[in-house]
């Protein structure tokens, strides 16, 4: 909770909302690198297979 009460205004957002935003922009950017990596190992395993077949 106290990164909400810490959280600054953002282009006339309340703190709330601004923590919010950041809260979910941090989610999705987490979210989308976790998906990057996990393609990268498919990728990686995909040419693997391809070596051994």
């Amino acid at each position: 909770m106290a990164w909400l009460l810490e959280a600054t205004e953002i282009g006339g957002m309340s703190k709330p909302e601004a923590a919010l935003y950041a809260y979910m922009r941090g989610f999705a950017a987490a979210l989308d690198l976790c998906i990057e990596i996990e393609q990268s190992i498919n990728d990686e395993t995909e040419e693997t297979d391809d070596r051994t077949a």
